[in-house]
């Protein structure tokens, strides 16, 4: 492809190309897709009808093709890749980095990516078969194995003729990493480093040991948080016996980092694995079904405690007038404190050293704020009933619910965290069910206990 400038898509560019694909002008379409961006044009082929994708896509040399194909959202992608023939992807992926290429023939069938990789030349299937069994959720998942990297006693000539003869593998080069006789990491050198000093020196005298590196089975979250808190623009990863196998750029954690956010908003909203490109209405439905089948049964819960206090009800129908600002109050700080806690559990920001410290903190602003809120909904309450003792009871028990979904909110995602599970899931229905069946028992039990007592 050629020189090419950011082109957002609109519905101009949009029709038109829908309008050359309707006339089969491959050779005009072809000059206007070669001055797109890889991500632009991908962006343009999610919003053509398949057909249209299909024909788009089959104008791009390998390379570009490639290029373009890993910018796609998945659901998309496996789409295109079910109607390309075997010859079709073996040529787009031996264009791939090895990470890419990895990761598109991981995501086909399995008889399918045997196939591939059978028919791919020798040193792009050895690549793929040594990134396939890391986690793809790991740092060995998203690692790449094109990296430069020299021993400690070559010189900086010699660091810059492997430079030479790698440039074109290695993309994006910001370090040469440096190895002993066994393939094990012992040092970093940039490349202003080498340009800085004459070409005899030896590389030991100007390169830093204090490099950091994480294992191939390191989680992708803590590589985010490694880059984010040293400022890395990349990140070299190491086996078990501390040998050099591939590294880490910034342009891989930025797609991890978005991957983490899709997944943890996903997991909050109650919407379980469902790609955002997705078109499928019986994968979406299905997607987010479970947590609405939860948040049900939940709710049912609910009724059978308000069913409990029918009698109280009956005496004073008046105060199911509440219900939705008792409810909507806790469930909103109950979201509040689990959102900022998993946000930071995320980042890094938050950890488990002192959770303590931590609910403590959200107990003590849950309460200004239950305080806050209570005295204004107790004073509204005597005014609207003319009972201000009974007001008091309303105010009590909002700042009871406020204080108790606080604690939950906090704890639960920490709690998670602590048994491994992503605390993401805290923010779904759980909290809110859990919020809603506490806070209707603390409401209606402190208003029966009143009304029993002046009755």
């Amino acid at each position: 492809m050629g020189a090419a400038v950011p082109q957002p898509i609109d519905e101009r560019l949009l029709n038109t190309v829908k309008s050359l694909v309707a006339q089969g002008d491959e050779e005009t379409l072809r000059k206007l897709i070669d001055e797109m961006r890889p991500a632009d044009l991908a962006d343009l082929i999610e919003h053509l009808d398949h057909e249209e994708r299909l024909f788009v896509f089959n104008i791009l040399e390998p390379q570009g093709a490639g290029e373009v194909l890993v910018e796609i959202e998945p659901p998309v992608q496996g789409k295109l890749l079910e109607d390309l023939d075997n010859q079709s992807i073996t040529e787009i992926v031996e264009e791939l980095d090895s990470d890419d290429a990895a990761d598109l023939v991981g995501d086909l069938p399995a008889e399918r990516a045997r196939q591939i990789i059978s028919t791919l030349s020798t040193d792009v299937s050895e690549e793929i078969k040594r990134l396939l069994p890391y986690k793809e959720d790991t740092a060995g998942g998203i690692m790449a194995l094109e990296f430069v990297s020299v021993r400690a006693d070559a010189t900086i000539g010699d660091a810059i003729e492997v430079l030479r003869e790698k440039g074109d593998e290695v993309e994006n080069l910001y370090h040469v990493w440096v190895v002993d006789d066994q393939e094990r990491l012992v040092g970093v050198v940039s490349l202003k480093d080498l340009l800085l000093y004459p070409r005899e020196t030896k590389i030991r005298e100007i390169m830093n040991p204090n490099v950091i590196a994480v294992n191939v089975h390191t989680d992708q979250e803590e590589v985010i948080q490694l880059v984010k808190k040293y400022d890395l623009v990349n990140i070299p990863v190491v086996d078990e016996a501390g040998r050099l196998v591939g590294r880490i750029t910034h342009d891989d954690v930025i797609d991890v980092i978005e991957e983490e956010v899709d997944e943890d908003i996903s997991y909050m909203a109650g919407v379980i694995d469902q790609e955002i490109a997705e078109e499928s209405v019986i994968k979406i439905s299905r997607a987010r079904l479970p947590w609405l089948l939860a948040g049900l049964s939940g709710e049912l819960l609910a009724a059978l405690v308000i069913s409990q206090f029918e009698s109280s009800l009956q005496k004073i129908l008046a105060l199911s007038f509440f219900f939705p600002v008792i409810m909507a109050m806790g469930g909103s700080t109950g979201t509040q404190a689990a959102t900022v806690v998993v946000r930071g559990l995320a980042t890094g920001d938050i950890s488990l050293v002192k959770t303590g410290r931590r609910i403590w903190l959200d107990m003590r602003v849950a309460l200004v704020n239950g305080l806050i809120c209570g005295i204004i909904l107790g004073c509204i309450v005597g005014v609207w009933l003319g009972d201000y003792n009974l007001g008091i009871i309303v105010a009590l028990s909002l700042v009871l619910i406020i204080l108790n979904s606080g604690f939950i909110g906090s704890a639960v995602p920490l709690i998670l965290k602590k048994l491994n599970v992503d605390p993401a899931l805290a923010t779904g229905p759980f909290v809110t069910t859990s919020n809603d069946i506490l806070g209707l028992l603390i409401y209606l039990g402190l208003v029966t206990t009143y009304l029993r007592f002046t009755s």
